[in-house]
């Protein structure tokens, strides 16, 4: 590493003076408004004050054999930024016939004449995804607005922005085209960067990792990319490359991608037991297992493989489930309605290691009893649960739990019995709406002897509402119930029932005696139970029928395999 060059430049002269190249493994261009209008607004300031220079940050750049390029490592967000800044400068000068410092523009930081190959060179090259249409539409200008895809929708939207503000500069100085020059300078000269080149890729990774190991602040998933990629030599290093790649793709089409560090996460926490995010807890577990080439590779390549099932957890409609019965998808979409992450080490555990389809099918129905369950005793914060779902998913991993059963056996200590959830059924209460309409449908669906009544149900308010029998603001028709007891019980769940809508929005805070000719013409049994069962509405009958609904919620939300 003694061959690194250290520069302290305007980051307009880096852009001058090399070719710059984005590698294929880095994620696309990335920066969204908010990052444009503080860089804008950042140099805006440092001109207005007359300030001698403004920080940028550290650039970290790799020689590229047998290449004069250098690859960016770090920076790309910036350089590329700034390139379109300076080609929305030129465009100006262009719309103002000075041909010739629109040309300078960009002959200096746009694309620059090779004499040996005896054309103009980006000075810039962006990845893959996105260096045709950086191409095209930035350096060449030959690509209209209406044929921007959506994919480039930060490229074109940053140079959208650029372009404003240089109109805006332009105006504020009443067209003074020196205003701009001077922008150019300082971009050039006093917008500073230190720029460290080093000759090897490996090297690269190291100095990048050094750096944000003493404060630069970078997102994790970066920091594991790249510790990775320094484990990787020669052509093993192209291939995990093209396997992050692969993977990263994959994710963010499905969701975002602050989603990659999250399956990475709940992927190594499936093999390793519970591992968070904060203070790097993930990235140096990874670190400390991942000591060469050989293991990196295998570690993306696996990342890779499980993918699928990651994104198969969080959609019920993937077609991963496609081989298996309708039940399994509804439990998946049941798990997902909760919005939890918890379980998806687990799951994921289950998925690689069960290979009996009708074993995933009965963890699955056990995952989501277990949920349940602890929703309504409280028993598992969500820290300790994350734990327990962790640990587990790694002996599932192991091979020390097999199937269904034995995950079972696992989980009695940490599941609440039949007794303690009937218990804690009689008395709960529900503050989130669409968890009430859920547990009252299911039970609903028990009831009537429907298969699998726990799985997930309409939760439009528009089509079933949820009805608080004891409103929760009522008028003297109430009067029955004092202020406390009304604060105390309208949110129980012997309080709620459900009501096709067009029922529900006719009864508003109608005293009880009208309210049950409603409940009467109901197609729901939880809810013409209520005018069958009771003559008036009282503590008491608010209690009597909690206890119903809990032996109910009892069998609804099983844990024993033989009931089903």
């Amino acid at each position: 590493m003694s061959n690194i060059i250290f520069e302290n430049e305007g980051i307009g002269k880096l852009i001058k003076d090399h070719q710059l190249a984005v590698p294929i493994y880095q994620r696309p261009y990335a920066w969204e408004d908010k990052n444009i209008f503080d860089l804008f607004s950042d140099i805006h300031n440092a001109i207005s004050s007359n300030e001698d220079e403004y920080f940028l940050g550290t650039i970290v750049l790799s020689e590229k054999e047998n290449s004069s390029e250098l690859e960016i490592v770090d920076g790309q967000q910036r350089i590329t930024s700034i390139v379109i800044f300076l080609s929305s400068i030129r465009d100006y000068f262009e719309s103002n016939n000075q041909q010739r410092q629109a040309t300078s523009i960009q002959n200096d930081f746009i694309s620059g004449y090779d004499r040996q190959r005896d054309e103009n060179l980006p000075k810039l090259k962006l990845g893959q995804l996105d260096n045709t249409f950086f191409r095209k539409y930035i350096v060449d200008k030959k690509i209209d607005e209406k044929q921007i895809k959506d994919s480039h929708r930060r490229i074109a939207t940053t140079k959208k922005l650029s372009t404003e503000q240089i109109k805006k500069l332009a105006n504020a100085s009443n067209k003074d085209l020196n205003l701009l020059h001077e922008w150019i300078k300082f971009i050039e000269e006093k917008l500073k960067v230190v720029s460290i080149i080093v000759p090897g890729k490996a090297n690269a990774f190291t100095i990048f990792e050094t750096l944000n190991d003493r404060g630069i602040e970078l997102a994790q998933v970066d920091l594991l990319k790249n510790y990775l990629y320094s484990k990787a030599s020669g052509d093993r290093l192209e291939e995990i490359q093209n396997l992050w790649i692969e993977m990263t793709s994959k994710i963010e089409s499905a969701e975002n991608e602050n989603l990659i560090l999250t399956y990475i996460r709940h992927h190594w926490s499936s093999q390793y037991g519970l591992t968070r995010e904060k203070n790097r807890e993930l990235y140096n577990g990874i670190k400390s297992n991942i000591k060469n080439s050989t293991q990196a590779v295998s570690f993306v390549d696996n990342l890779n493989k499980d993918t699928s099932l990651y994104l198969a957890i969080l959609n019920h409609n993937h077609q991963h489930w496609n081989d298996f019965d309708q039940t399994v998808k509804q439990y998946v979409e049941t798990l997902n309605f909760f919005k939890l992450e918890q379980f998806r080490p687990l799951l994921l555990a289950i998925l690689k290691k069960f290979k009996n389809k009708n074993e995933i099918k009965k963890a699955l129905r056990l995952i989501v009893s277990w949920l349940v369950r602890n929703l309504i005793t409280g028993s598992l914060g969500g820290g300790t649960l994350e734990k327990e779902y962790a640990n587990k998913a790694k002996r599932v991993f192991n091979g020390e739990i097999k199937n269904a059963k034995e995950l079972r056996e696992e989980l009695k200590k940490l599941i609440s019995d039949d007794a303690e959830f009937k218990e804690k059924f009689i008395t709960a209460t529900v503050s989130t709406e669409k968890y009430a309409r859920y547990y009252l449908r299911a039970i609903e669906n028990q009831k009537k002897g429907i298969t699998s009544p726990e799985l997930i149900v309409n939760s439009d308010p528009d089509v079933v509402n949820l009805e608080h029998i004891l409103p929760k603001n009522p008028h003297k028709n109430w009067s029955n119930f004092n202020e406390d007891q009304v604060v105390l019980l309208s949110k129980r769940i012997g309080n709620l029932t459900l009501m096709q809508n067009k029922l529900n929005s006719k009864q508003g805070n109608e005293p009880f005696s009208k309210k049950k000719d409603y409940f009467a013409s109901s197609d729901l049994w939880i809810t013409k139970m209520i005018a069958d069962n009771y003559s008036n509405w009282t503590l008491d009958n608010i209690k009597d029928r909690q206890e119903k609904l809990a032996d109910i919620a009892v069998q609804t939300w099983s844990i024993k395999f033989d009931s089903k």
